[in-house]
Formats: C-alpha cells, structure tokens, sequence
C-alpha cells in the first residue's frame, strides 16, 4: 500500500515537472509569435487606399520628373532626369514656385541626373554613374555654379536614388542595376562623406532582392527613389517598375514591403516627407502629365 502511494506520488510530481516544463517552452513560443506579430514600422501609418490622400498633376515642363527633396525650412525641391534644372513645387497645390539652373560658363549642364538630396547647406544631385554635383539653391532663374566629385560607385553599378543621413552626416546612393555577379542579387546602398567628399569604406549595406520580393509577386525589385523617414530614420525605398514601397532599416532589415494602386502609380520616381510625416510621390508621367501623391498619416494605418 504504502509503495503504490509512493509510486503514485512520484508520478504525479513527475507529471507536474514536465507540464510546467512545456507550458514555460509553449509561453515562450506565443511570446515569440507575439513579437513577431506586433515589429512596428512607419508603413504601417499610412493607407494607401485612402481618400484622405492629394494628388495633384503637374506642369508639362515637369513630365520627367525623378526625384524629390525637402529642404530644413519645409520646401519641396524636385528635378527632371536629363536637365540641371531645380524646380521648388508648391505640394499643396502642384504648382512651380521657381525654377534655376546649374551652370558651368553659361551653359547649363545635361547629364542623367537621378536623385537629389539637402543638407543644412547645399543641394545635391547624383546621376546614374555615380557623380556628384554639389551646389548652393539659387533664386527664381538664376544660374548658379557647381563643385563635382566622382564617388567612384559608377564601376559597380548604375546609381538612382539619393537621400541625405544626418546621423553620419552622409549622402545615401542607391544601386538600380548591379554591373558585378556578384551583386546581381543584392540592392546596395553606398555612404558618401559630405565632410570629407569621400566614400565611407565598409559602410555600405547590402541587402538581398529576395527580402523585398518575398512580400510582392515577381522575381526582382528595381530601387527608384530612397529617403530617410524624419522620426524613425528607417529609409524609405521606392520600385517603379513594381509599383512598390518598401521599409528598411539602417542596418538592412526589411521591415514591409507594400504595393501601390496601379489606376495612381504607373511609375514613381521620387519619394520624400513633410515634418508632420506626410508621405509624397512624384510618378513620371511617360506621354501623360506627372503627378505628385501626398499620402497623410492614418489613424487606421493598412
């Protein structure tokens, strides 16, 4: 009697262990899906199928437009892709505030420009080989003159995308077309010094175009526009041809990857954001008008 007491005990306390035991690992299993569950990131602010949104076409003179940039007093700059023409467009209402041009000599300058970018100070442009032009805003038709610096990025891939990082005080230039094997299937992102008019050895970030594909049907993803979020300082990072947004961390995670409305967005280009976080779009507009698309942020989110 007192044996089978015994034995009944020890079975019972044995059972207990070993329940308690897996409820910790089943805690820690929902814990987890629960973190993974709940990884917050700025995209999720914005609905991208909301009427609250504006869109406004834009004037003939700016059909090609391809990239965005706000300068630190709130005005919105953008320029076309082949001419050295700055445009200050007025974003609640689609109009040109001024227009000025870069100039060597009274000539002004083409070249296939495909980012622009501010700082405190100056204004820059990239173009699709990695050259830099550097330059103070000028006022309603002026000219103004240029410094250039070759990155040195053009070897290994073609460059569209520019965005300022005043964390290291660097200009972000994003790779479209990798000219390597092996950075085919990578998006990387260069750091460009504007302190020592260099590029920052080992500070570029490779990410692999599967981490954005995942989230969206097709094989690839081609960068168009990048910027820096204000608050969260995670980057922004538009695809025309897929008609994608993307968030990614400044280490590289990609945090979500979102599609637009293809009746808005046949192929954007340039991307950049207000002080109160307002998303804006300017989509090329091909044999059409541009347009530029102000997303506000929504309480409802996606």
């Amino acid at each position: 009697m007192k044996n089978s007491i015994k034995k009944g005990v020890a079975e019972f306390l044995a059972f207990g262990i070993l329940f308690y035991l897996l409820a910790i690992d089943l805690a820690e299993v929902v814990a987890l899906d629960l973190n993974q569950g709940s990884v917050n990131h700025d995209l999720a602010a914005y609905n991208f199928q909301a009427e609250t949104i504006r869109r406004w076409k834009l004037p003939k003179r700016l059909r090609e437009i391809s990239g965005l940039a706000m300068t630190h007093d709130q005005r919105l700059l953008a320029h076309n892709d082949e001419k050295g023409t700055i445009y200050e467009i007025d974003y609640r209402q689609g109009s040109i505030i001024k227009a000025f041009k870069l100039a060597d000599l009274d000539t002004s300058v083409k070249d296939d420009f495909e980012g622009i970018a501010t700082d405190s100070n100056w204004v820059y442009l990239v173009t699709s080989s990695g050259r830099l032009y550097e330059f103070s805003e000028g006022a309603d038709k002026q000219t103004v003159p240029f410094n250039v610096y070759a990155t040195g990025v053009g070897q290994d891939c073609e460059i569209e995308g520019l965005a300022y990082e005043p964390n290291d005080r660097a200009l972000l230039l994003m790779c479209k077309k990798p000219r390597s094997l092996e950075q085919k299937k990578l998006l990387t992102i260069y750091r460009w010094s504007v302190d020592s008019k260099r590029l920052i050895e080992g500070a570029h970030t490779a990410i692999p175009t599967t981490e954005f594909t995942r989230h969206i049907k097709g094989k690839t993803f081609q960068p168009s526009g990048i910027e820096r979020h204000p608050e969260s300082g995670n980057y922004f990072v538009v695809a025309a041809r897929q008609r994608a947004i993307a968030e990614i961390t400044p280490g590289g995670q990609v945090l979500a990857v979102i599609k637009f409305a293809r009746k808005w967005h046949r192929q954007v280009e340039g991307i950049t954001f207000t002080q109160d976080h307002t998303l804006i779009v300017a989509g090329e507009g091909e044999k059409k008008r541009a347009n530029l698309t102000l997303y506000p942020v929504s309480i409802r989110g996606n």
